[in-house]
């Protein structure tokens, strides 16, 4: 008897018992909910920043205001408003059934799929509370943009909620698109915009306020940048031109995500979970597991304490290694490089 695979039952029992799966989860995080305090930064921070906002208490970015800790652009709170109507612990119970609904759309296969649903990076994104969905919505609309100039720009104001986890990745996608110039009047609208709604001045209310002091404090946090040291910033930058001389296709995509993690000196472990989900398929069965058992720096940094933040690099290390030593350097159909 021909044994049947995950992959070859039909879509609608597939997407059935996923969001079977997800209903449990939704019911099973507000019982946790009750007795744990999960969700700190949506909780915090990203919430009561919309809310501040929609009720006329809170001024984005007021100057000296360290109340919500909210530094991301303000386009990112006009995503979350729809969130506001519903109770604390629902509106972040929508933003993880979210997350886990655009890693299903993305990861494609098994085993790997369970490697990423199964990360550890899981269940540290659950109890940090981040919002890591938008951006990774926008490398993958950046990824299906093909000759589309809008859908690139949309991408990119996507992208842009979290620069710090992907602008190697939009420069690549940005530099490898015939009609690059055409996808800025997105983004440029959507700022234009919020000079209308927040102020000409936001943008030296995010440069003199918490903002960039919280920033600059955080320099080398990244877990490279704080083993290595001075010696990472020639790797950075070799890693960074290496990478966007990359021709497009999707294993390069995955290469870039990778790189993109380890250039930059501001990075949070719950970050990650892009590495895992743009960076694990492209490569083999081995370099994918070998990826997923480096994710487990997050218990060992619970059990041993912050200088275990060290290991956090592992993942993006470990499969970038496998992208140097596997990259794909022909262009794909109708692309070259930049």
């Amino acid at each position: 008897m021909k044994r049947r695979d995950a992959d070859s039952l039909p879509l609608v029992i597939q997407w059935g018992a996923l969001l079977a799966a997800v209903a449990l989860f939704v019911v099973g995080l507000r019982i946790i909910l009750e007795y744990i305090p999960f969700a700190s930064d949506w909780e915090l921070y990203f919430r009561p920043a919309a809310q501040g906002w929609i009720d006329g208490s809170q001024a984005l970015y007021e100057l000296g205001n360290w109340t919500t800790g909210y530094w991301n652009p303000p386009w990112m709170l006009w995503l979350l408003l729809p969130l506001m109507v519903w109770p604390v612990w629902l509106g972040w119970a929508l933003i993880v059934v979210s997350t886990f609904l655009v890693m299903a759309w993305l990861t494609k296969g098994y085993p790997k799929r369970w490697l990423v649903f199964t990360s550890p990076l899981i269940v540290d994104l659950i109890v940090n509370g981040q919002v890591e969905v938008i951006p990774m919505l926008g490398i993958a609309l950046g990824w299906l943009a093909g000759d589309r100039p809008i859908l690139l720009g949309v991408a990119l104001v996507l992208m842009a909620t979290k620069p710090q986890s992907s602008f190697l990745v939009a420069l690549w996608l940005f530099l490898h698109h015939r009609r690059r110039l055409r996808a800025l009047a997105v983004p440029a609208a959507i700022f234009a915009l919020s000079l209308l709604v927040h102020g000409w001045d936001w943008p030296l209310r995010w440069a003199s306020g918490p903002s960039v002091f919280h920033i600059v404090s955080q320099v080398n946090n990244s877990a490279a940048w704080r083993s290595i040291g001075n010696w990472m910033i020639p790797v950075a930058l070799a890693l960074g031109w290496w990478s966007l001389r990359l021709p497009r296709t999707r294993r390069n995509l995955g290469a870039v995500v990778a790189a993109n993690m380890l250039v930059i000196p501001y990075m949070s472990s719950h970050s990650l979970l892009q590495v895992l989900t743009f960076s694990l398929l492209p490569l083999g069965t081995g370099w994918a597991v070998a990826g997923w058992l480096a994710s487990f720096s997050v218990f060992l940094r619970g059990w041993f304490g912050k200088p275990a933040v060290h290991l956090d690099f592992a993942i993006a290390a470990v499969l970038m290694i496998g992208y140097l030593l596997h990259a794909d350097r022909r262009p794909g159909p109708g692309e070259r490089a930049p």
